[in-house]
Protein backbone atom coordinates (compact mmCIF):
# COMPACT_ATOMS: atom_id res chain seq x y z
CA UNK A 1 0.00 0.00 0.00
CA UNK A 2 1.17 3.33 -1.08
CA UNK A 3 0.71 6.39 1.39
CA UNK A 4 2.64 9.36 0.59
CA UNK A 5 3.71 11.12 3.75
CA UNK A 6 5.90 13.75 5.24
CA UNK A 7 8.68 11.60 6.81
CA UNK A 8 11.49 13.30 9.13
CA UNK A 9 14.94 11.13 8.80
CA UNK A 10 17.58 11.71 11.08
CA UNK A 11 20.90 10.05 11.40
CA UNK A 12 24.59 11.62 12.24
CA UNK A 13 25.83 9.47 9.25
CA UNK A 14 25.54 11.62 5.85
CA UNK A 15 25.69 8.45 3.88
CA UNK A 16 23.14 6.32 5.68
CA UNK A 17 20.62 9.37 5.50
CA UNK A 18 21.27 10.05 1.79
CA UNK A 19 19.97 6.44 1.83
CA UNK A 20 17.46 6.38 3.75
CA UNK A 21 16.11 9.47 2.21
CA UNK A 22 16.45 8.30 -1.06
CA UNK A 23 14.85 5.28 -0.47
CA UNK A 24 11.66 7.02 1.07
CA UNK A 25 11.77 9.24 -1.87
CA UNK A 26 11.52 6.53 -3.91
CA UNK A 27 8.23 4.93 -2.39
CA UNK A 28 6.79 8.35 -2.61
CA UNK A 29 7.12 10.44 0.45
CA UNK A 30 8.29 13.54 1.26
CA UNK A 31 11.15 13.34 2.62
CA UNK A 32 13.35 15.89 5.51
CA UNK A 33 16.57 14.71 6.34
CA UNK A 34 18.77 16.03 9.58
CA UNK A 35 22.03 15.36 11.04
CA UNK A 36 20.09 15.41 14.75
CA UNK A 37 16.89 15.73 16.08
CA UNK A 38 15.75 19.17 14.99
CA UNK A 39 13.54 21.86 17.64
CA UNK A 40 10.19 21.46 16.57
CA UNK A 41 10.15 24.35 15.15
CA UNK A 42 12.71 23.62 12.85
CA UNK A 43 11.23 20.96 10.29
CA UNK A 44 10.02 23.01 8.15
CA UNK A 45 6.21 23.69 7.04
CA UNK A 46 4.35 20.61 7.50
CA UNK A 47 4.63 18.28 10.76
CA UNK A 48 5.88 15.10 9.72
CA UNK A 49 3.86 12.34 10.22
CA UNK A 50 6.56 9.61 10.98
CA UNK A 51 10.48 9.86 12.08
CA UNK A 52 12.96 7.33 11.22
CA UNK A 53 15.97 7.80 13.70
CA UNK A 54 19.12 6.34 13.77
CA UNK A 55 19.58 5.16 17.41
CA UNK A 56 23.15 7.11 17.00
CA UNK A 57 21.11 10.46 16.73
CA UNK A 58 19.76 9.92 20.59
CA UNK A 59 23.23 8.82 22.52
CA UNK A 60 24.76 11.55 24.28
CA UNK A 61 21.26 13.79 23.38
CA UNK A 62 19.36 13.83 26.79
CA UNK A 63 16.48 15.40 25.75
CA UNK A 64 16.04 14.14 21.99
CA UNK A 65 13.30 11.72 23.14
CA UNK A 66 11.65 14.87 24.01
CA UNK A 67 12.11 16.91 21.11
CA UNK A 68 11.59 13.70 18.83
CA UNK A 69 7.76 13.69 20.67
CA UNK A 70 6.86 16.85 19.46
CA UNK A 71 8.67 16.56 15.99
CA UNK A 72 6.35 14.09 14.48
CA UNK A 73 3.55 11.43 14.89
CA UNK A 74 5.06 8.49 14.70
CA UNK A 75 9.21 6.75 15.04
CA UNK A 76 10.70 4.36 13.63
CA UNK A 77 14.17 3.32 15.16
CA UNK A 78 17.33 1.78 13.65
CA UNK A 79 18.70 0.00 16.05
CA UNK A 80 22.18 -2.29 16.77
CA UNK A 81 21.82 -2.85 20.52
CA UNK A 82 19.22 -2.99 23.07
CA UNK A 83 17.94 -0.59 24.91
CA UNK A 84 15.45 0.73 27.46
CA UNK A 85 13.05 3.24 25.27
CA UNK A 86 10.84 5.34 26.38
CA UNK A 87 6.91 4.56 27.46
CA UNK A 88 5.16 7.75 26.05
CA UNK A 89 5.93 7.56 22.57
CA UNK A 90 4.76 5.14 19.74
CA UNK A 91 7.97 3.79 18.38
CA UNK A 92 8.17 1.04 15.90
CA UNK A 93 11.52 -1.00 15.48
CA UNK A 94 13.85 -2.09 12.85
CA UNK A 95 17.45 -3.94 13.45
CA UNK A 96 20.41 -2.59 11.41
CA UNK A 97 21.76 -3.32 9.00
CA UNK A 98 18.30 -3.37 7.94
CA UNK A 99 16.82 -4.23 4.30
CA UNK A 100 15.22 -1.32 1.97
CA UNK A 101 11.80 -3.10 2.25
CA UNK A 102 11.90 -3.75 5.88
CA UNK A 103 12.12 0.09 6.38
CA UNK A 104 9.72 0.43 3.90
CA UNK A 105 7.26 -1.95 5.36
CA UNK A 106 8.07 -0.10 9.36
CA UNK A 107 7.38 3.28 8.18
CA UNK A 108 4.53 1.56 5.94
CA UNK A 109 3.13 0.62 9.63
CA UNK A 110 4.21 3.71 11.75
CA UNK A 111 1.98 5.54 9.58
CA UNK A 112 -1.23 3.89 9.92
Amino acid sequence: MRIDAKVLVIAPDKELRRSIAFLLEAEGDDVSAHEAVPLSDATGTAHPRCAVVDEDATVGEPDAWDRLGTVADAIVLLCDRTRELPVNLTIHTVEKPFLGQNLVQAVRDALL
